[in-house]
């Protein structure tokens, strides 16, 4: 990936402290180095305010084949003005006293005054060992625009756009790292770069974890053509990353896929949610059939988890405009306080949530969305399925028809059902005749 000179604007005022020194590690690594650690007891910011230098070795072959290691330490000086030179100074005598030391580099965000540069070059001609080199701000910033992929790990804002979006979705897909704060904010001011399924699974995943897919409805943004991706990277896409990353929180990526497939399920076919739900690897390219075979762990690993909390976040939503169904507390959504729960805030003596939720059913009472359920239950409702019984096509068409029905109606149905159930009706008759007869009731 290979970013613009249009987008480069490295902010090296800020770029200090643990975050300058993360970004040496990484640039370190990048250009060949090996066996980088953390070092502790040098003259850079680590000896003062607890930062760290780092420690590297490159190899080098040699003519006659071999290899010779050279040893590097790097002190890092993050300023706001030119590095003292006291610091340069105490960091070299620092490094002349280890004799294993071949290179050591001051790197800093900021400059060198020429004297500084002076003595160096005085120093290092009575000085073999070690070669001291002085990485300033312009050093640095040609090995970030050398290692733009690396560098923007550490600073994502480097890189904007597409290509900065890319870059999270391949640190996510990979080894796990999920976007922050500040790029889910950035995304959604300029939602014209989010445009994929997969771009959406990355941010949504971290919206799960950081903040309110209220606030910002990631799936919601992308085109309706998108459905079978999104689909897709719901029931394949989040549990390979699971998979090969190992650091994804499982609830959390439960959650995402669940999301993922809300969104999809109204805009597809009942018949080939079902296809896609059972083997969704026959619908992928390369070698996905080694999976197709196998899907029996798949499914009792991954879809019916999703599908369970799929269910039971919509009851918990839907349930709190029902004169039919009552919750209490959420079956996933217990991040609402009420009743005793509430007062727990100011009293944790008060018993703690055990995990359970006392769901009721008023048969008598309609749905609020419309289905008939004289002869059954809640659709939403879940309860104890059979380990082998396989989701219905009717249970899809439900599913999404409930999405769709409270997408465009999210509340004020209770109040409608209750003000034409039997209680409020002999409540009206009563008022009616009050106003028509008020000396029989003074």
């Amino acid at each position: 990936m290979h970013a613009s000179s249009a987008a480069w604007d490295v902010p090296w005022k800020t770029v200090k402290g643990k975050m300058l020194e993360e970004l040496l590690f990484e640039l370190l690594g990048a250009m060949g180095g090996v066996d980088v650690t953390w070092r502790t007891g040098g003259t850079g910011d680590g000896a003062a305010d607890g930062g760290r230098d780092i420690e590297v070795s490159f190899l080098h072959p040699t003519p006659d084949g071999d290899v010779d290691r050279e040893k590097w330490w790097v002190e890092v000086k993050g300023r706001s003005k030119s590095v003292e030179p006291l610091a340069v100074k105490s960091a070299v005598l620092n490094a002349a006293g280890n004799d294993d030391v071949d290179v050591l580099v001051v790197a800093s965000n900021s400059d060198y005054t020429n004297p500084t540069r002076d003595w160096v070059k005085e120093w290092q001609r009575t000085h073999r060992r070690p070669r001291v080199r002085l990485w300033d701000k312009n050093v640095l910033d040609k090995l970030v625009r050398d290692n733009p992929v690396i560098s923007a790990r550490v600073i994502p804002e480097i890189i904007q756009g597409k290509e900065r979006l890319s870059l999270l979705v391949e640190q996510f897909e990979h080894v796990g790292r999920m976007p922050l704060e500040e790029d889910l904010s950035y995304f959604w001011e300029n939602q014209q770069w989010v445009t994929e399924a997969r771009e959406v699974a990355c941010l949504t995943y971290a919206e799960v974890v950081l903040g309110d897919l209220a606030e910002r409805p990631w799936a919601a943004i992308i085109h309706d053509s998108k459905a079978i991706d999104a689909a897709v990277q719901a029931l394949v896409g989040l549990p390979m990353v699971m998979l090969r990353t190992k650091v994804l929180a499982d609830a959390k990526a439960t959650a995402t896929s669940a999301y993922l497939m809300q969104w999809a399920l109204p805009l597809l076919p009942a018949n080939f949610v079902r296809k896609l739900l059972y083997n969704p690897f026959e619908y992928l390219d390369g070698d996905w059939e080694k999976f197709s075979r196998s899907s029996d762990g798949w499914r009792q690993s991954f879809l019916r988890p999703m599908w369970s909390y799929l269910k039971s976040e919509l009851l918990d939503a839907c349930s709190q405009d029902c004169v039919r169904m009552s919750v209490d507390p959420g079956v996933v959504l217990k991040d609402t306080p009420r009743g005793p729960r509430y007062w727990r805030r100011f009293n944790p003596e008060l018993p703690a949530l055990d995990g359970r939720s006392l769901i009721l059913e008023q048969h008598g009472q309609p749905c609020a969305v419309g289905f008939d359920l004289a002869a059954r239950s809640c659709p939403l409702f879940e309860s104890e399925r059979d380990e082998d019984a396989e989701v219905t096509i009717r249970e899809i068409e439900e599913v999404a028809q409930t999405i769709c029905y409270r997408r465009d109606r999210p509340d004020g149905r209770f109040s409608e059902l209750s003000a034409n159930g039997p209680l409020n009706r002999r409540i009206d008759q009563m008022l009616d005749e009050i106003m028509e007869s008020p000396e029989d009731y003074l």
